[in-house]
């Protein structure tokens, strides 16, 4: 009987990171000679932007820190700054989120959807529509000086203001057409549509005549800082809307939210989903 050669066990593949490929290796080897040695360096790749999915409604910042964006499928929360994002919660279809810094309560509005939360997001309780004459709201937002105010805006119907949360007075049917609504201090409210129009008492509109064609507005609760996210890019108003900065943002922008904290920490969501954010006020913004 012929006796086979021994046969020497191969080595299981390693598990450690994949070098080649389209994506730079997450650590490079690096031999070299130090004091008659050998040392290793290592590289490690910046982490990719988060990619968010949906239909790109809304944007909020709360007071501590944590982001709430929202969409057709409800809201998905973020406590790490926008790296990681809880799955849609299926609360309703978010078309506006809004709060005032020194409220207690956060308010969702949609298409037939109103509902508040009193623990940052986690939770919602359906909220009565009281006497609106329609349940499709394309805008809500809270005045910051005055938290019990709360103003909606109907599909074709107009601008609505309540101060009781139940019983609504119509206000003007100008902003019919207008998708969001924004409100910054002493009462000044932003209405965003084909047009922005801005007005200090929600019953005069006029329209400002140089903002760029955007899709999303924050205004900042203290300064009144107002910016708007569109095709082009991110954009800064500090005059109230009547002239605008174009901040060097690194591609078109979806949404856009400024920390009621801080006016220099942004954060806003690009053309292809991902989070950006920015705590120099725009000058730069990393994942």
């Amino acid at each position: 009987m012929t006796k086979q050669p021994a046969t020497r066990p191969v080595p299981p593949a390693s598990s450690g990171p994949r070098l080649g490929g389209p994506w730079l290796p997450a650590a490079l080897l690096i031999l070299g000679l130090v004091g008659g040695g050998l040392w290793w360096g290592q590289s490690i790749r910046a982490p990719a932007p988060t990619v968010l999915e949906g239909d790109f409604h809304a944007l909020r910042v709360l007071p501590d820190g944590t982001l709430l964006y929202g969409q057709h499928a409800g809201v998905s929360i973020s406590t790490d700054e926008g790296r990681t994002w809880s799955a849609p919660n299926g609360a309703g279809d978010a078309m506006a989120l809004a709060a005032a810094p020194a409220g207690p309560v956060l308010v969702m509005a949609g298409h037939d959807v109103l509902k508040v939360s009193q623990d940052g997001g986690q939770s919602w309780q359906a909220h009565p529509f009281g006497t609106l004459p329609s349940t499709d709201i394309h805008g809500f937002t809270v005045l910051p000086d005055a938290p019990g105010t709360w103003y909606a805006n109907l599909a074709g119907a107009g601008l609505y203001r309540t101060t009781d949360g139940r019983t609504w007075r119509p206000v003007t049917a100008v902003t019919g057409s207008a998708m969001a609504l924004a409100a910054g201090p002493s009462s000044r409210l932003y209405a965003l549509g084909a047009q922005l129009l801005v007005s200090d008492d929600a019953v005069t509109w006029q329209q400002a005549q140089h903002a760029p064609a955007a899709s999303a507005i924050d205004v900042h609760p203290l300064t009144g800082h107002v910016y708007l996210a569109g095709w082009a890019g991110v954009f800064r108003s500090t005059d109230q809307a009547a002239t605008w900065e174009k901040l060097p943002f690194p591609e078109s922008a979806r949404l856009v939210a400024v920390s009621p904290q801080n006016d220099r920490q942004l954060y806003a969501v690009g053309g292809s989903g991902k989070v950006y954010r920015s705590q120099d006020g725009g000058a730069t913004w990393g994942p």
